[in-house]
């Protein structure tokens, strides 16, 4: 689990290095338009999802805590931020 948080660390500075890892060629607001419609990820951050796997709202919210929290800027604050929302649906 470590190992692949660090991996996504290095894919990701790599990709802002560089601009073209990952992308597929979609622009990022194409690849992010869904996982923005959740309280707490931005057009910033939405690539770290997306990058570690979670491509739509609906995974998001399915993945646990500790599953969540290896993906890099995702700490407990966003956790209970988006249990607390789906609690009100």
């Amino acid at each position: 689990m470590f190992g692949k948080s660090i991996a996504q660390s290095i894919k990701m500075k790599v990709k802002d290095l560089f601009g073209f890892i990952g992308t597929n060629n979609q622009k990022d607001s194409e690849r992010c338009e869904n996982l923005t419609s959740i309280p707490g990820i931005g057009a910033k951050n939405c690539n770290n999802f997306y990058d570690a796997g979670y491509k739509t709202p609906e995974s998001i919210i399915a993945a646990s805590d500790k599953e969540l929290l290896s993906i890099p800027g995702v700490g407990m604050s966003f956790i209970k931020k988006l249990r607390n929302t789906l609690g009100r649906i």
